[in-house]
C-alpha cells in the first residue's frame, strides 16, 4: 500500500510539471502569434502607403503633386486604390485618431471632385479602421521642402518618393 501511495505522489508530480511546461508553451505560442500579426499589419501598412505614394499622380497644369498632410490627415490621388481596385485612379484619404489611436482609410473613386480639394475632411463614418493601438503616427508632406512624403510611424521614419518625379521636374520643384 505504501509504495502504491509512492507511486500515486511520484505520478501527480510528473503530471504537474508536465502541464505547466505545455501551459508556458501555449502562452509562448500565443504571443508569437499575436506579434506576428502585429508585424503582418505593419508591414501590409507601409507596402500600401509606398506603393501609394510611389503612384501619386502629378498636376501638370497646376505644377504640383497631388498630395497633402498635416500630420493626422493625408490625402493623395493615386493609381493605387486599395478598395477600388478597378477604379484605375482615386482619391485616397488616410485619418488618425489620436483618442483611440486607430488609423482609418476612405477611397473616392470621383477624385476630380471640386469638393475634394486640400482642406476635404470625410467623416469618421465614411472610413474604414486601417490599424488600431497605434501610439505614434504622425505623416507630413510639404512641397516647398520636397516631393517626398515623411511618416513617422512605430517609433521610425519612413520617407517615400513618388516615381511621377523625374530629373526635370525634381528641378523645377527645387526652384
Amino acid at each position: 500500500m505504501f509504495e502504491l501511495l509512492i507511486a500515486m505522489t511520484l505520478l501527480s508530480m510528473v503530471s504537474v510539471m508536465i502541464y505547466s511546461i505545455l501551459n508556458v508553451g501555449i502562452q509562448f505560442s500565443s504571443k508569437g502569434e499575436a506579434k506576428i500579426l502585429a508585424l503582418e499589419r505593419q508591414y501590409g501598412f507601409l507596402s500600401l502607403l509606398k506603393l501609394q505614394v510611389s503612384s501619386a499622380l502629378y498636376d501638370a497644369k497646376e505644377k504640383k503633386l497631388l498630395i497633402s498632410a498635416d500630420g493626422t490627415f493625408f490625402s493623395i490621388v493615386t493609381r493605387s486604390p486599395f478598395i477600388y481596385r478597378s477604379a484605375g485612379v482615386v482619391l485616397a484619404v488616410y485619418r488618425y485618431d489620436s483618442g483611440s489611436q486607430t488609423i482609418f482609410y476612405t477611397e473616392k473613386k470621383d477624385y476630380y471632385n471640386s469638393g475634394y480639394d486640400e482642406d476635404y475632411l470625410p467623416d469618421w463614418d465614411e472610413m474604414i479602421e486601417l490599424t488600431h493601438n497605434e501610439e505614434s503616427f504622425s505623416i507630413n508632406y510639404d512641397e516647398t521642402l520636397g516631393p517626398e512624403v515623411i511618416l513617422e510611424y512605430r517609433g521610425e521614419e519612413y520617407v517615400f518618393l513618388p516615381k511621377c518625379l523625374n530629373d526635370n521636374l525634381l528641378a523645377s520643384l527645387e526652384r
